[in-house]
Protein backbone atom coordinates (compact mmCIF):
# COMPACT_ATOMS: atom_id res chain seq x y z
CA UNK A 1 0.00 0.00 0.00
CA UNK A 2 1.96 3.38 -0.50
CA UNK A 3 0.71 5.97 2.37
CA UNK A 4 -0.34 9.22 0.99
CA UNK A 5 -1.48 11.34 3.89
CA UNK A 6 -2.77 11.51 6.89
CA UNK A 7 -6.06 12.92 7.55
CA UNK A 8 -7.68 15.10 10.37
CA UNK A 9 -11.09 13.19 11.25
CA UNK A 10 -13.68 15.96 12.23
CA UNK A 11 -13.90 14.02 15.60
CA UNK A 12 -10.57 15.39 16.34
CA UNK A 13 -12.14 18.78 16.61
CA UNK A 14 -13.42 17.98 19.60
CA UNK A 15 -10.61 19.32 22.05
CA UNK A 16 -12.36 18.03 25.12
CA UNK A 17 -11.52 14.64 23.45
CA UNK A 18 -8.83 15.09 21.72
CA UNK A 19 -5.16 16.90 21.76
CA UNK A 20 -3.05 17.67 18.84
CA UNK A 21 0.37 16.64 19.14
CA UNK A 22 1.79 16.74 15.43
CA UNK A 23 0.54 17.75 12.62
CA UNK A 24 -0.38 14.17 12.47
CA UNK A 25 -1.64 12.75 14.90
CA UNK A 26 -4.04 12.93 17.92
CA UNK A 27 -4.05 12.04 21.98
CA UNK A 28 -7.08 11.35 23.40
CA UNK A 29 -7.42 13.84 26.50
CA UNK A 30 -8.73 10.84 28.71
CA UNK A 31 -5.96 7.94 29.24
CA UNK A 32 -2.44 7.26 27.62
CA UNK A 33 -3.47 6.70 23.84
CA UNK A 34 -2.88 8.18 20.79
CA UNK A 35 -4.42 8.19 16.94
CA UNK A 36 -3.89 8.77 14.01
CA UNK A 37 -5.71 8.34 10.62
CA UNK A 38 -3.66 7.05 7.43
CA UNK A 39 -5.62 7.85 3.90
CA UNK A 40 -3.55 5.12 1.41
CA UNK A 41 -3.59 3.37 -1.78
CA UNK A 42 -4.09 -0.22 -2.31
CA UNK A 43 -1.90 -1.88 -4.84
CA UNK A 44 -2.72 -4.93 -6.93
CA UNK A 45 -3.12 -8.09 -4.99
CA UNK A 46 -3.56 -6.32 -1.73
CA UNK A 47 -6.53 -6.55 0.05
CA UNK A 48 -7.71 -4.34 3.13
CA UNK A 49 -5.71 -6.53 5.34
CA UNK A 50 -2.25 -6.89 3.58
CA UNK A 51 -0.06 -5.38 4.71
CA UNK A 52 -1.72 -3.67 7.21
CA UNK A 53 -2.40 -7.08 9.47
CA UNK A 54 1.43 -6.56 9.65
CA UNK A 55 1.46 -3.11 10.72
CA UNK A 56 -0.79 -3.70 13.63
CA UNK A 57 1.42 -6.86 15.16
CA UNK A 58 5.19 -5.17 14.30
CA UNK A 59 4.59 -1.73 15.75
CA UNK A 60 2.17 -2.42 18.32
CA UNK A 61 -0.93 -0.73 17.42
CA UNK A 62 -4.38 -1.85 16.19
CA UNK A 63 -7.63 -0.75 14.28
CA UNK A 64 -10.31 1.54 15.56
CA UNK A 65 -13.85 1.11 14.07
CA UNK A 66 -12.82 3.90 11.29
CA UNK A 67 -12.42 2.77 8.07
CA UNK A 68 -13.44 3.57 4.51
CA UNK A 69 -13.33 1.77 1.44
CA UNK A 70 -13.75 3.67 -1.95
CA UNK A 71 -12.94 2.82 -6.12
CA UNK A 72 -12.38 6.25 -7.67
CA UNK A 73 -10.57 6.60 -11.21
CA UNK A 74 -8.98 2.48 -11.41
CA UNK A 75 -7.22 3.59 -7.64
CA UNK A 76 -8.71 1.52 -4.50
CA UNK A 77 -8.29 4.11 -1.76
CA UNK A 78 -8.42 3.53 2.10
CA UNK A 79 -8.68 5.47 4.64
CA UNK A 80 -7.88 3.85 8.36
CA UNK A 81 -7.39 4.92 11.77
CA UNK A 82 -4.94 3.01 14.27
CA UNK A 83 -4.36 3.55 17.87
CA UNK A 84 -1.16 2.90 20.36
CA UNK A 85 -2.10 -0.88 21.38
CA UNK A 86 -0.59 -0.89 25.16
CA UNK A 87 -0.74 0.77 28.41
CA UNK A 88 2.15 2.95 28.63
CA UNK A 89 1.81 5.82 27.16
CA UNK A 90 5.64 6.63 25.47
CA UNK A 91 4.92 3.26 23.89
CA UNK A 92 2.04 3.93 22.70
CA UNK A 93 3.32 7.86 21.33
CA UNK A 94 5.91 5.96 20.18
CA UNK A 95 4.53 3.77 17.82
CA UNK A 96 1.95 6.13 16.09
CA UNK A 97 4.74 8.24 15.91
CA UNK A 98 6.46 5.78 14.04
CA UNK A 99 3.37 4.80 11.79
CA UNK A 100 3.16 8.75 10.98
CA UNK A 101 6.35 8.68 9.05
CA UNK A 102 4.46 5.97 7.03
CA UNK A 103 3.47 9.16 4.60
CA UNK A 104 5.03 9.11 1.43
CA UNK A 105 5.72 5.62 1.48
CA UNK A 106 5.07 2.20 0.39
CA UNK A 107 4.62 -0.35 2.64
CA UNK A 108 4.31 -3.67 1.43
CA UNK A 109 5.19 -7.97 2.35
CA UNK A 110 8.32 -8.75 0.59
CA UNK A 111 9.08 -12.56 0.38
CA UNK A 112 12.12 -13.68 1.94
CA UNK A 113 13.19 -17.41 1.69
CA UNK A 114 10.16 -18.92 3.04
CA UNK A 115 8.33 -16.14 4.96
CA UNK A 116 7.08 -12.55 4.30
CA UNK A 117 8.59 -9.50 5.68
CA UNK A 118 7.05 -5.99 6.31
CA UNK A 119 9.12 -3.62 4.45
CA UNK A 120 8.98 0.22 4.21
CA UNK A 121 10.46 2.09 1.71
CA UNK A 122 10.17 5.45 -0.12
CA UNK A 123 8.34 5.87 -3.58
CA UNK A 124 10.05 6.07 -6.91
CA UNK A 125 9.04 8.95 -9.00
CA UNK A 126 6.68 6.34 -11.05
CA UNK A 127 4.35 5.61 -7.54
CA UNK A 128 4.20 9.85 -6.57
Amino acid sequence: MIVRKTVALKKYNNLAKYGKVEDSFYKYRRGNNFCITLYCELEEGETQDDPLDDVVHKYNVKRTGFFKYNELNGKRLYMFELEGDCDDEDANKAAISKVAKFVGKRVYNAEVGEFLELRVRALKDDEK
